[in-house]
């Protein structure tokens, strides 16, 4: 018996044995994968979600009566199902195909086709013909014009290819739903990739076209648009009623608005913008006659016909359906009262007014125009989908909408675009669903980071910032200023939460220190900062958005006041600029971008390097015509300047120096620079009526090179675009330009003379247009300066890090340190570090047992207190906050006996054993039981050598450097 205990005992033991090594392996194993994870890998981003997140079904199955469907079944089952939704209306006429006889053709360039093919997606899945879009990528010249041919002959005849218009449908099963229900899937639909190059050219054309003509209202599938105007306009329109005023507000949903789409109705609207009679006809010809089928697993149905609706998952479909709807908007224009506001196929329309009796007229005039064009366009308002909300009223049901004859359902909390909006001020329900999914991707960090392991803090600062900060400040600028206090604190914990996870150290840290070592922002500084970006767009686009901006943010705003801070550093903002036709990117190529380094030497090379190879670069262009060398210099929140040289081959040079703005970062200068430069030798050019001239234009700034080289159809800021313009204009002329990088203050000529040029840009006067980014990041510098005067100023309390750093934020990773290393600097930066004690005693074992070990002072005694470094007397104890029992060995305490403030345990060891004449033992065991304090810090600063005193550590450095000496 005794025998057999033995032995139970030893195999229970070798069982937990057992467990441990497995689980130390597993931990082991999982520490090293999550200190590989990259921001560029999708594997790891793949990672990091599947982190707590619920596992879905991997093989669904459809039931049906109660019977499960075999794969066959499912297909036919669900393409049955997708036949129906998208199945012309009875009663609709047949689609008309425009005639082409009298329209003028004009052919694709290859151009067109080089923009297209570079805004192709890679990594998709391909369609019938199984051709992925990287292989249209590494095409050869032959075959691009083989392809170009084709394109061409389909769109003179208007006929498209019957593979081009069949699809492969592949449901995926919507996140939370039951996988027994065929309305449970998602319907994606595979095209051809070839299809999709000809559509993205199509669709440049029509935009081109109808983009003018499009209300403003309409922010789905729209360049530069986003859920951010939708929710502006509804939000500042809730936010606008006066006291007593009542606000309604209606969420509109379609039944199937895609698929219900009438081509016949399509045709006729394109017709009506004036889109050319090709494009027409080929689009009429593209949306008949297209047939699908489903695959589940590899199982395929058989075709089905679709004769309604947009193509789903198309390029056009999205661009014909906003088109459609144009006209609906322009209807509801014209209803005195009303606003409204489109996203895609999901309108809202608001009225505010003092009177109940006005709202119900307004929005029910609203509502039955939406039914006269959705009858008259064969679509469908969901009346059981569709529901209202009436702000401003505590009372429900004191409206009767309908729709037809159907009455609308109030909700208190409605959903617009994922922002959970109240009745009444504030918006703690959206904050309390932001907040708890925040929590939830906190989590997925936690696992794979720890002060000891997992990957680099700006690694980890990379993924929070997509997966949590994203979720958080989605479309904050819109309802940050309406929250309350509390749960704008509740948000700022979040970000507080995630900066000690990113910088690796323990939440007794301060907050702001978290924040700076992890280099985040307040959420409020983020709301700030989104909220003056969309205000200054608006204003610099055309009047009528610069009404809309001046009504969604009021004088009262809070963005006027951090405006006025740099209002008089600038008189007028850049525009937005327009996005070049399709017509005139047939010249692009022959302009050539440089992006090589000379040498291929990095920044940090030795200057003599750099300028020999440079020179190399240079000598090869010797026998151009024309020399364009640009630079810029900037002060910052004082003056820039922008500095351009033109050298003839065989005249004297020109000389451009212009002030760039009293806002300009370095890269805006060199833009203006640049700008200057080519408006200067497009005069010369023509002036001189000189042809096929060779010119090479070099600056020093690689990231606006870099920028231009993606071509005038993807570059979207205003300066870019004029810039664009002159190298169009220069190649009209017969000009081939080359534009090099070189690298700056290595002692070229002509690049120190540029330089020169630049620098006297600062004396002139500052009035070239402001860039927004410039604007925005003025603004927060001059926050971050107030901040930081209060610090000196003594009007906001120092903490450690600003004491030793003295508010230095830690540079972009640029060492060899691993996270533990990351991590223990960043505790010691903070004050959290449990091993600083240790450090101090091992840099200071040799001191005399009668020095003071913090500040060397060596009486301790009487007045000597008032001049201690990092502890001074308490007033009176009772005033100061009750901060419990000390229970880290770091933590400032207070003496017991006279209310002295002690920078951790130990100190407090040594002055009751200094001063008050206690045992060691008893001093222990008094500090074991001590109150914790906060620890505060004196200002100032003190030279060693001539004991002059100053208020900052900058200008101590300042009188340290003049001094050899020291």
């Amino acid at each position: 018996m005794v025998q057999e205990c033995k032995n139970e005992r030893k195999r229970d033991a070798l069982i937990r044995w057992r467990r441990k090594v497995l689980v130390d392996t597993a931990m082991g194993r999982w520490k090293e994968n999550v200190s590989k994870l990259s921001t560029t890998d999708s594997a790891s981003w793949n990672l990091v979600k599947s982190i707590y997140a619920p596992r879905p079904l991997t093989s669904p199955v459809l039931v049906v009566d109660g019977h499960p469907l075999t794969k066959h079944q499912q297909a036919q089952a669900l393409a049955k199902m997708y036949m129906a939704r998208s199945t012309k209306a009875p009663h609709a006429p047949e689609m008309r195909i425009p005639s082409t006889r009298r329209s003028t053709f004009r052919p694709i360039t290859e151009a067109e086709m080089h923009v297209a093919l570079r805004e192709l997606s890679s990594g998709t899945a391909p369609g019938d013909d199984e051709i992925h879009c990287e292989e249209l990528k590494e095409l050869g010249r032959v075959a691009k014009k083989c392809v170009l041919r084709l394109f061409n002959c389909s769109l003179r005849t208007g006929q498209v290819p019957a593979k081009w218009k069949h699809g492969i449908i592949v449901p995926l099963l919507k996140p939370n739903k039951q996988a027994s229900s065929m309305a449970s899937f998602r319907p994606v639909t595979l095209t051809s990739t070839l299809c999709k190059l000809m559509e993205r050219i199509v669709a440049r054309r029509v935009r081109d076209c109808v983009e003018d003509k499009l209300q403003p209202q309409q922010a789905g599938f729209m360049p530069a648009r986003s859920t951010l105007d939708m929710l502006m306009q509804v939000t500042s329109a809730v936010r606008r009623r006066k006291d007593g005023g009542k606000t309604a507000a209606v969420f509109i949903e379609y039944e199937r608005a895609f698929n219900s789409d009438d081509h016949n109705c399509i045709v006729n609207v394109l017709i009506s913008f004036g889109v050319e009679m090709h494009l027409v006809a080929w689009m009429a010809d593209f949306l008949q006659g297209r047939t699908v089928q489903v695959r589940v697993d590899n199982t395929l149905s058989e075709d089905i016909r679709l004769t309604g609706g947009d193509p789903q998952r198309s390029v056009l479909g999205p661009l014909l359906f906003i088109v459609t709807v144009d006209s609906l908007s322009q209807r509801l224009n014209c209803i005195p009262g009303l606003q409204h506001g489109f996203f895609a196929d999901d309108p809202t329309i608001v009225c505010t007014s003092a009177d109940l009796s006005a709202i119900q007229q307004t929005i029910q005039q609203g509502l039955d125009c939406i039914t006269r064009f959705s009858d008259e366009h064969y679509m469908e308002v969901s009346a059981e989908k569709t529901e209202y909300t009436l702000f401003g009223a505590r009372e429900t049901n004191l409206l009767s909408l309908k729709v037809g004859e159907t009455v609308l359902k109030e909700v208190r909390t409605p959903k617009l675009l994922g922002l959970t909006m109240q009745p009444h001020k504030g918006l703690s329900k959206h904050v309390q669903g932001v907040k708890a999914a925040a929590d939830a991707r906190l989590l997925q960090l936690r696992a794979v980071a720890s002060p000891e392991w997992g990957p680099d803090r700006e690694k980890l600062r990379a993924f929070y910032l997509a997966l949590v900060q994203a979720k958080v400040c989605y479309g904050i600028a819109s309802w940050w200023f309406d929250t309350s206090l509390s749960d704008r604190e509740r948000l700022e914990k979040v970000q507080a939460q995630a900066a000690h996870i990113v910088a690796g150290i323990p939440k007794a840290a301060n907050r702001d220190d978290a924040l700076c070592e992890a280099r985040l922002k307040p959420i409020s500084e983020v709301a700030h900062r989104r909220a003056l970006e969309y205000y200054l767009r608006l204003k610099a686009k055309e009047l009528t958005q610069e009404k809309l901006a001046e009504s969604i943010f009021p004088p009262e705003h809070p963005i006027h006041a951090r405006l006025a801070k740099v209002k008089q550093l600038y008189s007028t903002m850049d525009g937005t600029g327009k996005q070049q036709e399709a017509t005139v990117l047939q010249v692009e190529r022959l302009v050539h971008f440089n992006t090589i380094t000379p040498g291929g030497l990095k920044a940090d090379a030795p200057e003599k390097d750099k300028k020999r190879y440079t020179t190399r670069r240079v000598v090869r262009f010797r026998d151009f015509d024309y020399q364009v060398w640009t630079d810029g210099s900037v002060v910052l929140d004082v003056s820039s300047g922008a500095g351009a040289l033109v050298y003839p081959k065989e005249d004297r040079r020109e000389k451009v120096v212009l002030g760039a703005g009293s806002l300009a970062c370095s890269y805006r200068a060199e833009c203006v620079a640049m700008e200057v430069g080519l408006k200067r030798l497009v005069n010369v050019i023509e002036l001189n009526q000189t042809h096929r001239t060779r010119v090479v234009a070099f600056t020093d700034s690689l990231s606006l090179l870099m920028s231009l080289s993606t071509g005038p159809a993807v570059v979207e800021d205003a300066i870019l675009r004029r810039i664009w313009d002159l190298i169009l204009r220069l190649v009209r002329l017969r000009v081939s330009v080359n534009f090099q990088f070189v690298f700056s203050h290595c002692g070229v000529p002509r690049n120190e003379a540029a330089d020169k040029a630049a620098e006297q840009g600062n004396a002139k006067p500052q009035l070239y247009p402001a860039w927004i980014t410039d604007i925005v990041t003025g603004v927060e510098r001059q926050v971050r300066n107030e901040m930081y005067r209060s610090f000196e100023e003594g009007r906001m309390l120092c903490t450690h890090r600003t004491v030793l750093l003295d508010h230095v934020r830690p540079a972009p990773k640029h060492t060899k340190l691993d996270r533990l290393g990351e991590s223990l600097l960043a505790q010691f930066r903070t004050g959290t570090s449990k091993h600083f004690g240790w450090l101090h005693r091992v840099l200071t074992r040799k001191t005399d047992r009668l020095e003071c070990r913090w500040c060397s002072a060596k009486d301790i005694g009487g007045d000597a207190v008032d001049g201690h470094t990092l502890a001074e007397l308490a007033v009176d104890s009772t005033n100061a906050p009750d901060l419990g029992v000390a229970t880290r060995q770091s933590d400032p305490i207070i003496c017991p006996l006279c209310n002295m403030v002690c920078a951790r345990r130990q100190a407090g060891v040594v002055h009751l054993v200094k001063i008050h004449g206690l045992e060691r033992e008893c001093a222990l065991a008094m500090t074991k039981k001590a109150r914790r304090a906060a620890l505060t810090y004196k200002n100032g600063y003190t030279c060693h050598v001539c004991g002059d005193a100053f208020e900052r550590r900058g200008l101590l450095v300042e009188h340290m450097a003049q001094h050899p000496r020291m």
